[in-house]
């Protein structure tokens, strides 16, 4: 990051090679589809390069982009609320809220299409903090580095969003099995989404 605010371009090149796939993903099962997905991922690391002098060492890049990638979230959601006529809060409207219909998403198990359709669900700020936590495997301390928030405040968000899929889930899956099945493979299918999204 330091060659790249120097000037370093071969650096620059290096750092979103790193990161495109985690940003990619971030959007993955938030749009419509893969071309939509690219976009924001683009919007992101064109922000990273405006923004590049204004990086402070009190976050990692990784967590400053999935800072970017969040707004640029945020962006896309009130453009598409606008164009929709649909009115609320860009964190507390749902993907499916805005009747956008499944991404490109490669899930092959029942559990796992559940899963992607009760996290659709939430609003958005919840189906976040979830994604950033199953799939990008941060830490509390790095999704409130995303959020800008405490640690603490990062915690009981991803709490709550916990409880909110339980509830989501519950509505999808009225047989109790199925329910615990879902919730006991939450890890496991979530890593086996992200290996498949790349």
């Amino acid at each position: 990051m330091a060659a790249w605010r120097e000037g370093d371009k071969r650096a620059g090149g290096q750092l979103i090679d790193r990161h495109f796939a985690s940003i990619l993903r971030f959007f993955r099962n938030k749009v419509g589809s893969a071309a939509e997905a690219e976009e924001l991922t683009q919007r992101t690391f064109k922000g990273a390069v405006e923004g590049a002098q204004r990086f402070r060492d009190q976050s990692t890049v990784r967590t400053w982009l999935f800072g970017i990638a969040r707004n640029v979230l945020r962006q896309w959601i009130e453009e598409t609320v606008r164009v929709r006529g649909r009115s609320g809060d860009s964190g507390s409207i749902s993907i499916a809220d805005l009747g956008i219909g499944p991404s490109t998403a490669l899930a092959q198990r029942r559990e796992q299409r559940v899963l992607l359709e009760a996290l659709r669900r939430l609003p958005i700020e919840s189906q976040l903090v979830l994604e950033l936590s199953f799939w990008e495997q941060l830490s509390a301390r790095e999704i409130g580095e995303v959020l800008a928030c405490p640690e603490g405040t990062a915690r009981s968000r991803l709490r709550k969003a916990k409880f909110e899929l339980r509830a989501v889930l519950d509505e999808l899956e009225r047989e109790a099995g199925q329910l615990e099945s879902t919730m006991q493979g939450l890890e496991t299918w979530a890593r086996e989404l992200r290996a498949a999204w790349g």
